[in-house]
């Protein structure tokens, strides 16, 4: 599909012309006004054909211009379908000159087919790098975006749309948008109705007999009448009619606007005679012409008709001269859509079907977009073409990564049309790989794994890797049973080529691993490197090293998971990207084994290359696990903020392929980082969702437990939080996570058995924990151990707490553990307070309070406030003032504000006004020489008793 750049500008006197829609444009201007301040907004423009819908937007265009608005406009059209983005691309074509964006790139690029290895992006990323980077463009400047009929777009552009629609970007952005009514594609309709604010909405009517008045003011009345009512107040009806005798303009009035015959057809055949009207030479051009397509060449169209240059020139001087179409440069553009459509639809069946194949031969030998190339093949194409499925395949090919649902249809076409014979199976087999892969990556997973089991039937080298592709089908959609059951069977079959084999037991240890069966992950992962070893395929290898030391942090051998994750990262770091394309997924796990064994920095390296990599090829199916494990990470390091972003990344990839599974598993990734943001209220709404839809993972499944534990227990649940840890009260033998996991188990239960008043239990689980801990020797599992002894001991020997709180800070320190580090100070303040060591009480805080800011952890930073007030009060310090120079009223808001409520508490506790608590509190620090509540409660404590707090001012 073409696109057309702006409308040229109109002046003044030439908006006249936009007779009766005067409502309209007031409608219009008011709106480009008030954007200049605004973020984003939608403007619909919707009619039937030759309304005006696009003349109307030409003039929101101007204006736009005249209101100093960047402009961008594209055009989508009816025979043009196949090219993707074909609607953006002379819309986004004059922002290269001023945006870097891989995005915009492979964007304009898909429309040729041609899109380079290392410039292929899926579509999630295209569609939110394009709308970053209008974010970027509409924040130094206001922008219009305007896309005309709509209703004929390619499927990627009406999905970008919907993106936008749905993630509007920053910044003040119009995106205006005309579609025919009834016709506006379903997903962009149900997006526009869900704006808030709503979309403006400009519902073309037909023009009443006034506005026809004012246009055709020397016209006699009774023809204007007829005239309105033969074009049933369609401007460009009426056009089309001004020249009918007043007999057929009687005749289409007297059927008008309630003929059973819709009135475009009526028009249609007035179109017809005047294309009648030509030469047949210039007929033959016209048609010619509406094969090549919008703007198209004098050569392609010259050839399509098969006539020579000289008399192809004088056929488009008689098109011109008969305003058929413009001649721009070398390129022929017809008057309007509808007579392109006349001329194509009035050529013979027969006929179209052979200028379709010259012109698909045409651009083939001169080398021409791929995507053009398809378009013209797939309308000639008959079964038994060999070359003609090739170009189809071919094309489909190239469009997996930018286009699946595009490259769905052109290679179904392709694999229809095949001839069936022996020497095409590989080629057969490729392409329904290919296919597996597109209906996969568009989100049809049922469909891929239905066409991979057809694969299998084969003995075709492709079965393999059919089945390998299938068992990660099976994991997105949380199937591992069945994930397990086609390797197993798989690696039964003898004959296989030893890098084959090596892959299947690569996969087998990756869904071992999920399963929470290390003894078998470790075993295929051993035998997937002995396989290897005999390649060269470092990638391949890095992969088997990485998921056994994974399987060696399940069964608790640190030191063994330690040298196989170093193997890995080696071979990771000294392979190049081409080798390690095609197990990029697999960069997940070994990030996963470097985050246990807190190599925090190689976790972060090898996953920021393996997010690249699978952004820039396209797959789709293994950016969610990188995500993830990416979004774990900045949990850990405390990067609260990115973690989130992350998260909700990895989620909405996971919703593009329709993965249950990792949709699962980035909701559970949310629920800590939730929690030290937002507070308990948000992260218990994050827990009902992960509650109602668990990941089918073992290990994950434990991971989502844990931390709704924690969840529940900051919450106060403590019965949920101890279901929540029996659940997963398994035998260390048969533990499907890391020793790690199992720590941080046994130091939830301790905590929560404290909570209960349930002490003997919980010194037995934290000391447990720290047995557990010390045999790993790292980090974080040791510092988790003894934040949970500390709690333990906090109540009954806060000295021995003090020691262990002590210890847990050093550990999380090491680990980088930012947010458990501070937690960990806070309680370190908690125990000094109860001491009455007030200096202690005051650094602990204090560096606390420097960890919660620095990992943007905002309701514990709120929180540590509440807690600061608190300790004030509980540490007696010399008495810095005198509270008898209160007011009795004063004293009481005062011993309130030392028990650390807001002055809208206060208010609610006095039955005040806010205002009056307000200047209650600033009397007070007036008084006593105070700046803020922390120095207030310090001043006050070991003076008298708080006032009786119901008791009134006298």
């Amino acid at each position: 599909m073409r696109t057309r750049p702006d409308a040229p500008a109109t002046s003044g006197s030439q908006a006249a012309d936009m007779f009766g829609r005067r409502d309209e444009i007031s409608r219009i201007e008011a709106a480009l006004a008030e954007q200049a301040g605004n973020g984003f907004l939608v403007i619909t423009i919707d009619g039937e054909p030759g309304v005006g819908k696009t003349r109307l937007l030409t003039e929101l265009l101007e204006r736009a211009r005249r209101h100093g608005l960047t402009v961008l406009s594209g055009r989508a059209t009816e025979f043009e379908r196949v090219v993707p983005f074909g609607t953006y691309v002379d819309a986004l074509a004059p922002l290269t000159a001023g945006f870097t964006s891989a995005a915009l790139r492979t964007l304009l690029t898909a429309a040729t087919g041609r899109v380079p290895a290392d410039d292929r992006l899926d579509r999630y990323h295209t569609y939110r790098g394009i709308q970053q980077m209008l974010g970027r463009l509409a924040t130094e400047r206001a922008a219009v975006l305007a896309l005309d009929d709509l209703h004929w777009s390619d499927e990627p552009s009406l999905e970008l749309t919907e993106y936008l629609l749905r993630r509007p970007p920053p910044g003040r952005l119009v995106l205006a948008l005309t579609s025919r009514t009834g016709l506006t594609p379903p997903p962009i309709a149900e997006a526009v109705a869900s704006l808030d604010p709503p979309a403006i909405r400009l519902n073309l009517r037909p023009l009443d007999e006034a506005a026809y008045a004012a246009m055709l003011p020397h016209v006699d009345p009774d023809r204007r009448r007829l005239l309105h009512r033969a074009s049933a107040g369609n401007p460009l009806y009426l056009k089309a009619l001004m020249s009918a005798k007043d007999r057929v303009l009687a005749h289409l009035a007297e059927g008008a606007p309630e003929a059973a015959e819709p009135i475009e057809d009526a028009l249609l055949a007035v179109l017809r005679r005047e294309l009648d009207g030509l030469g047949s030479r210039a007929r033959l051009m016209a048609g010619a012409a509406a094969v090549a397509g919008a703007q198209a060449s004098l050569d392609l169209v010259a050839h399509i008709a098969e006539v020579d240059d000289g008399r192809a020139v004088t056929a488009f001087d008689e098109l011109s001269d008969r305003a058929v179409g413009t001649v721009t440069g070398a390129r022929f553009t017809f008057r309007h859509p509808l007579l392109r459509a006349a001329a194509y639809w009035t050529a013979g069946p027969g006929w179209r079907i052979a200028a379709h194949a010259r012109a698909a031969e045409y651009l083939r030998l001169r080398d021409g977009p791929v995507a053009l190339v398809a378009h013209h093949t797939e309308r000639c194409a008959r079964y038994g073409d060999e070359q003609a499925a090739r170009t189809l395949g071919d094309a489909g090919v190239g469009y997996l990564d930018t286009a699946p649902s595009t490259a769905v249809r052109l290679l179904r076409e392709a694999l229809r049309i095949l001839p069936d014979r022996a020497g095409l199976v590989p080629y057969r087999c490729s392409l329904l790989v290919a296919l597996a892969r597109g209906t996969g990556v568009a989100g049809d997973l049922a469909e891929s794994r239905r066409l991979l089991h057809e694969i299998m039937q084969t003995r075709d080298q492709a079965r393999a890797a059919a089945i390998a592709f299938s068992s990660v089908i099976s994991r997105l959609l949380g199937q591992y049973d069945e994930a397990r059951a086609l390797l197993t069977a798989e690696l039964r079959r003898p004959g296989q080529q030893r890098r084959v084999r090596a892959q299947l037991r690569a996969e087998a240890a990756a869904t071992a691993v999920l399963c929470g069966d290390p003894q078998d992950g470790l075993h295929q992962a051993t035998e997937a490197i002995r396989l290897v070893s005999g390649t060269e395929d470092p990638a391949l290898a890095a992969a088997a090293h990485a998921l056994r030391a994974l399987a060696h942090l399940q069964t608790g051998q640190i030191t063994d998971a330690r040298t196989h994750s170093e193997r890995a990262g080696w071979l990771v770091d000294s392979g190049p990207d081409a080798a390690l394309l095609p197990h990029v997924e697999l960069v997940a796990p070994l990030a996963w084994a470097h985050t246990s064994l807190e190599r925090h920095d190689d976790a972060a390296r090898h996953l920021a290359r393996g997010i690249d990599l699978a952004t820039r090829a396209g797959r789709s199916h293994a950016l969610p696990y990188l995500l993830i494990v990416q979004a774990t990470l900045w949990v850990r390091l405390g990067r609260l903020a990115d973690a989130v972003e992350t998260a909700e990344h990895a989620a909405e990839a996971s919703r593009h392929i329709r993965s249950t599974e990792t949709l699962a598993m980035s909701q559970a990734v949310l629920l800590l980082p939730t929690l030290w943001r937002h507070g308990t209220d948000a992260a218990l709404t994050v827990a009902g969702e992960v509650s109602a839809r668990r990941p089918r993972s073992a290990w994950w499944s434990g991971l989502a437990r844990l931390d709704l534990a924690r969840v529940y227990l900051a919450a106060g649940r403590i019965e949920d939080c101890h279901a929540e840890c029996d659940l997963l009260d398994v035998r260390p033998t048969a533990r499907p996570w890391p020793t790690d996991m199992e720590v941080r188990l046994l130091a939830l239960r301790a905590v929560a058995a404290a909570a209960a008043g349930h002490q003997p239990a919980a010194r037995e689980q934290s000391a447990d924990a720290l047995s557990q801990a010390r045999t790993t020797g790292l980090a974080y599992p040791l510092g988790t151990a003894h934040e949970a002894h500390a709690r333990v001991l906090a109540r009954d020997d806060p000295h021995g707490a003090t020691e262990s709180a002590r210890a847990a800070a050093g550990h999380y320190a090491t680990a980088g553990a930012l947010v458990d580090r501070g937690l960990t100070h806070q309680l370190l303040a908690e125990i000094s307070a109860s001491l009455g060591e007030v200096e202690a009480t005051h650094a602990e805080l204090g560096r606390a309070k420097v960890a919660y800011q620095a990992a943007g952890a905002t309701w514990l930073s709120r929180q540590l406030a509440r807690v600061q007030l608190r300790l004030a009060a509980r540490v007696r310090r010399p008495a810095g003032a005198r509270r008898s120079e209160l007011t009795a009223r004063e004293r009481q808001v005062a011993d309130l504000i030392v028990r650390g409520l807001t002055n809208r508490e206060i208010a609610e506790r006095l039955h005040l006004s806010p205002k009056t608590v307000e200047a209650h509190v600033s009397r007070v620090f007036s008084k006593l020489d105070v700046r803020s509540r922390i120095a207030l409660a310090s001043r006050l404590i070991g003076h008298d008793a708080p006032a009786d707090l119901e008791k009134p001012d006298a």
